[in-house]
């Protein structure tokens, strides 16, 4: 990341500032979760002890918001849960696109290198390769948290089909080349490269899966959230308005973010 100063000039922060920095933030956002339900546990606790308050409201009520706090506790424990479960897969999917002694990533220098030697740098059959290579190589990663939004996630899996896709095609257009493709090196011989795509199809298979139970708690978690702190805003409107701004119960209450 390239950062300006005042001056105009440029310099670019270190890897491995920026991974601190996003693991920070992860943290962060992770923290404010769980205070703001904590503050809100808080809040009940709070409410419980003032006499006579009258929100005119049943949602209002401190046990209305205990109701939901009880709930939030228990989305909450599920999305951390699911999101493991989700998180473990895709990692265990990712090193075998890219870390593995025969994940894709490390096939494709060799096979390039095959059909450059076979038929030469300028041959069609080694620029459609190098097209294809390209475009496996193009997938952009998107790091996914415990915090990322669905959408990002959907970018995330996308990038892994279309790299499985790629590699699909280029196996096709190696078995098209027949005799011509007959290499020496095991690892990326046609029957090899066709189980290593059956195994990423198990692998990104196993990661949609574990998405499919996660995703819902991901819009239920940010609803239960965003319906909390609606409530709360009311609650502290409620009780401005009884007690007064001034007053030692609406002061108790004003800070808590929720």
């Amino acid at each position: 990341m390239v950062f300006s100063t005042n001056c105009g000039t440029s310099f670019v922060l270190p890897k491995s500032i920026l991974t601190l920095k996003t693991n920070i933030m992860n943290s962060i956002s992770r923290a404010s979760y769980s205070s703001r339900l904590t503050n809100a546990e808080v809040l009940v606790e709070d409410l419980n002890t003032f006499s006579n308050f009258t929100p005119g409201d049943s949602d209002l009520t401190a046990e209305a918001i205990q109701t939901r706090t009880v709930a939030l506790r228990e989305i909450q424990t599920q999305h951390t849960q699911k999101h493991f479960d989700y998180s473990k897969a895709a990692f265990n999917r990712r090193q075998f696109f890219d870390k593995e002694e025969n994940s894709i990533s490390k096939l494709l220098s060799p096979i390039g290198a095959n059909i450059r030697g076979k038929f030469g740098k300028d041959s069609q059959e080694y620029k459609e390769i190098r097209t294809l290579i390209l475009k496996i190589r193009g997938q952009r990663r998107i790091k996914v948290t415990e915090d990322t939004d669905e959408e990002t996630i959907s970018r995330s899996e996308k990038s892994f089909g279309s790299q499985m896709i790629y590699f699909g095609d280029l196996i096709t257009l190696l078995i098209k080349f027949g005799s011509g493709y007959d290499p020496m090196n095991s690892r990326i011989k046609i029957d090899a490269l066709q189980t290593v795509l059956e195994e990423a199809t198990l692998n990104t298979n196993k990661v949609s899966t574990m998405l499919a139970l996660y995703k819902p708690w991901i819009s239920q978690r940010i609803n239960g959230f965003k319906d909390l702190s609606i409530i709360a805003s009311r609650v502290k409107n409620m009780v401005s308005s009884q007690y007064g701004l001034d007053s030692p119960k609406y002061r108790m209450i004003k800070g808590l973010r929720i």
